[in-house]
């Protein structure tokens, strides 16, 4: 395995506090085995290759949990963990409860590595070159503000909008016949330069831009031209001006499509860079933007973090370490000297599933390499599920092995006439598949007492896709099609109401995480009813966060646990007593604790809104839960999501929704992974459905179901398929 031969002497762990941590983990199940444990004495730099379900995250929580038993580290160094979602730290405080809070404190630093540049980089950066701070790192705010700015040059004398439209209009814009008569006419179109005739073997009609001549088209035309034309300069023109960024270090404003760019001193270059600077100044960033920004504040400053980095973390871990771009990868390399940190990167380049960089990660080749430590075997799922990924992968796939010790069913594909019978038929199978293993009870009820069981009570039962919400048809399958509510950006319980009553009222099917988001929202009302806000505008949950980091990391801290403290007491509560208690405890923690960050003092309209009790709260007041199907009368709560939102987790059933994706839905292009032949070509497009699919479908542990259309399904059915999946119609 090429592991460091030092631990003979300097053991990173012994196996008692191996044993601890795993008790802690996995109370009752087998020990580790010889190779996890290998990877948890490891105690030098190195890369884990590890298959779904692997074990792998909570083989990094086991060493964590280790390192927080010695802490303080000699000399008073941390740790540092970087991830790419909230699922280790969701597991490590779902299983250490208060105890882990040694790891998210100072010298520590624990989260995401887009949370790690904005706290110890872009902020800086962003204060140094523009005197702000952060109030948003987020790219559809980003560009809503910019395109607001944008559109308020104005549209004659601007040589930015000028230049964007000349963009605009060099491209081809193909009408086809049809719409060609509905506005007025092939004869009517040609004669006012409307269109242009291209091509000699194929003819094809280029919609223009400029340069009418409308004397001779009717007045009812020349408003559909008028509106196509408006319609194309805004959606083309958005497009082509929000792909630019700022090259920080040649001076020049670029994009994919124009490498050439433009400079920053030129006319059109000003303006960009006017809008630029004062999103900046308002603490207002793109991801792109808070990357450049950190990259130029390290290259003129002449930073060197990795002389300091040492001084104040031993370790770096980095978690599903195929996701990290070249940005991020850049990154990590210019802040940490591996001579000096010991970084260990977990991860799978089989799931490599995000857009940049995805075909070949800077890390994805390292994962790759003789020396790599590699765990074959999944805990999470039975041979059954372990078969069917064996092909649906972007390799053969053969040294996957199951768990012999988890029961999981035969895989099911759901066919359906119309995709609105299939989470009713999910549901079903829930209900009626029995695993005799576990005393012949139903997935149903084992997830539910699984998800009782849970400390953060996470829903365990799911359904996902790989494309949300982009106007399905009865041709082009999305996961809307299934679930016509599917909103994309699922951020959490929308709430708002008349009394702090109304946030934490418990919800029947409220998370863990939920009630802990109601909680904060109530707050940020009450705040800006004591007129506390962030500028002119009532704080969001971010810039709260911001605030409170900015005035003391630990006070950011403890507010958050509190909440979380707040959020489990309220899941708990039984009866009226039980919530006014809380309401008492957070009413008393903010007068007495965030008020006076601020030197103000609670408003009779903040009093009234605490202690008003609305035991009925108005339809739309109470929280709305957002991609929660509710099945069999609310027995069974079934997130819908896409393949992105659930990658890390683990559910107890799992439901892929097969949806369309650049001309081929996956029972298409996969057909014969589906069959279990593995794939052995180079098209791109398919090696982007693998690693999708593969992520999608390794997430449960006993069940795993796919909708296919009945008709597509027909074309790829067999006796190889049906070796490997059950069938069953909706």
């Amino acid at each position: 395995y090429g592991i460091n031969l030092k631990r003979k002497f300097m053991p990173f762990a012994t196996d008692e506090e191996i044993k601890i941590s795993h008790d802690i983990l996995l109370k009752d199940k087998k020990p580790f085995d010889a190779i996890k444990v290998n990877i948890i004495k490891e105690d030098s730099s190195c890369y884990v290759q590890a298959c779904p379900g692997s074990g792998k995250t909570t083989t990094l929580l086991a060493k964590l949990i280790i390192l927080a038993n010695k802490m303080p580290l000699p000399e008073g160094k941390g740790i540092c963990v970087l991830t790419h979602t909230n699922v280790a730290i969701d597991e490590i405080k779902a299983k250490l409860g208060t105890n882990a809070d040694v790891l998210f404190r100072y010298p520590n630093f624990f989260g995401t590595i887009q949370t790690f540049l904005h706290k110890y980089v872009t902020a800086a950066a962003l204060h140094y070159f523009y005197g702000s701070q952060i109030t948003y790192v987020d790219d559809e705010m980003s560009n809503a503000v910019f395109l607001k700015k944008y559109y308020k040059l104005p549209s004659r004398e601007s040589k930015l909008r000028g230049l964007i439209f000349a963009r605009t209009a060099s491209k081809e814009h193909i009408i086809n016949a049809p719409e060609i008569e509905a506005l007025g006419g092939m004869d009517r179109l040609m004669a006012a330069n409307v269109i242009k005739k291209e091509g000699k073997r194929v003819v094809k009609y280029d919609f223009q831009l400029a340069g009418y001549n409308l004397d001779n088209i009717p007045h009812k035309y020349r408003y559909l031209i008028r509106a196509k034309r408006d319609n194309i300069l805004n959606s083309q023109g958005k497009e082509i001006i929000l792909s630019y960024k700022v090259d920080w270090e040649n001076n020049k404003i670029i994009t994919n499509s124009d490498p050439k760019g433009i400079g920053v001193d030129s006319p059109s270059g000003t303006e960009y860079m006017k809008i630029k600077e004062e999103m900046f100044s308002e603490g207002i960033l793109s991801f792109q933007d808070a990357y450049d920004l950190a990259f130029r504040y390290i290259r003129e400053k002449k930073l060197d973090f990795s002389s300091f980095s040492d001084k104040r973390f031993k370790y770096l871990f980095i978690d599903e370490v195929q996701d990290c771009d070249g940005l991020q990868v850049d990154l990590i390399q210019k802040i940490f000297d591996e001579n000096k940190v010991v970084i260990q990167r977990f991860g799978d380049y089989c799931q490599a599933i995000y857009e940049r960089d995805e075909c070949s990660g800077p890390e994805n080749d390292k994962l790759k390499e003789n020396q790599v430590l590699y765990i074959h075997d999944s805990n999470r799922f039975g041979e059954k599920i372990a078969k069917p990924l064996r092909s649906l992968c972007i390799e053969d796939n053969h040294q996957l092995h199951g768990n012999e010790e988890v029961p999981s069913v035969k895989p099911i594909i759901i066919t359906y006439e119309n995709p609105l019978s299939v989470l009713p038929k999910y549901v079903e199978l829930l209900g009626t598949t029995l695993i005799p293993e576990m005393d012949n009870r139903s997935i149903l009820d084992i997830a539910n007492q699984e998800k009782r069981e849970d400390p953060l009570h996470r829903i365990n039962v799911k359904a996902c896709g790989w494309v949300g919400k982009k106007g399905a048809s009865a041709q082009k399958r999305f996961i809307e099609s299934y679930f016509p509510q599917f909103e994309k950006k699922n951020a959490g319980p929308r709430v708002e109401g008349v009394s702090f009553n109304e946030f934490i009222l418990k919800n029947l099917h409220g998370t863990i995480k939920e009630h802990a988001t109601s909680i904060i929202q109530g707050i940020l009302k009450y705040l800006d009813l004591c007129e506390i806000r962030n500028g002119n505008r009532r704080y969001t949950k971010t810039s709260f966060l911001e605030f409170l980091a900015a005035t003391d990391i630990e006070q950011k801290e403890n507010f958050l646990k509190e909440v979380m403290n707040w959020a489990l007491l309220i899941a708990k509560s039984n009866n009226d007593d039980d919530v006014n208690k809380i309401r008492s405890t957070i009413h008393r923690y903010i007068t007495e604790t965030l008020l006076p960050l601020y030197g103000k003092e609670e408003t009779p309209d903040a009093l009234s809104f605490f202690d008003t009790i609305n035991d009925n709260p108005a339809e739309g007041q109470a929280t709305e839960h957002r991609n929660v199907y509710h099945g069999d009368n609310g027995k069974i709560d079934i997130e819908v999501s896409t393949v992105h939102a659930v990658k890390g987790e683990t559910h107890a059933a799992t439901l892929y929704l097969e949806t369309f994706y650049n001309r081929h839905h996956e029972s298409d292009r996969l057909a014969e992974q589906f069959k279990g032949f593995a794939y052995t070509g180079t098209d791109a497009d398919t090696l982007k459905n693998l690693r999708v699919a593969y992520v999608g479908m390794s997430r449960p542990r006993y069940m795993l179901c796919v909708a296919i259309q009945q008709d597509r399904f027909d074309k790829i059915d067999c006796d190889e398929l049906r070796k490997i999946w059950k069938v069953k119609k909706a």
